[in-house]
């Protein structure tokens, strides 16, 4: 379980959080909402160790995150970002396999086809949309295979298909102990899929 404890975070000279606290449960899907420049992606930046609080803490199965090294945090937790910029013209099936190779194959390919990615795997990264480059990011944090996974805006650039898919993918991926962080810029109404929604409010 995430622990976040009277957490204040900055942007800049601004603090954007301030004095917040909250639990993220194990093993389920919690999704942070909340008007653009909330501090949603800042506030998962914090829980990935990517960015540090000015007051409060953030303990991960009752440690801190700040006591964690890089190594152990490359164990516990994987990130996905909302966008990923490639200037060299690989494969999305060359991307996805750099530094990648203790995941098996099957469970690869089942990342693949529960994402659809198969069908531009061998097309060169340069060339291909928003969305599928976003899902690129994605199948790389599920392939690390640790058990936290976090998510930023992973439907943000999706299409109506694709972003079914990729709940039906989140959920299963619970199913099998994932605990998933996302953030949505979504109503709690269109989150019932979730089992915790974090409303952060503006300051």
């Amino acid at each position: 379980m995430i622990e976040i404890k009277e957490l204040s975070l900055k942007r800049g000279h601004r603090e954007i959080i301030k004095n917040f606290s909250c639990t993220v449960p194990e093993g389920a899907i919690t999704a942070i909402i909340g008007s653009n420049g909330v501090g949603k992606s800042t506030l998962l930046a914090a829980i990935a160790g990517e960015r540090f609080s000015t007051t409060g803490e953030i303990l991960i199965n009752g440690l801190t995150t700040a006591s964690f090294s890089v190594e152990e945090f490359s164990k516990i937790r994987s990130v996905a970002q909302q966008s990923h910029s490639y200037w060299m013209a690989y494969s999305a099936r060359e991307i996805l396999a750099l530094g990648n190779d203790v995941t098996p194959a099957e469970k690869v390919s089942e990342i693949f086809r529960a994402l659809d990615m198969e069908a531009f795997l061998d097309q060169k990264v340069t060339a291909l949309s928003g969305g599928q480059l976003q899902r690129i990011e994605i199948a790389r944090a599920f392939m690390r295979d640790t058990p936290l996974v976090l998510l930023d805006e992973p439907f943000a650039s999706q299409d109506v298909a694709s972003i079914e898919r990729l709940k039906n993918f989140l959920v299963a991926q619970k199913s099998e102990g994932k605990t998933i962080v996302i953030v949505a810029h979504a109503r709690p109404e269109e989150l019932t899929w979730c089992d915790k929604v974090i409303e952060l409010e503006v300051r």
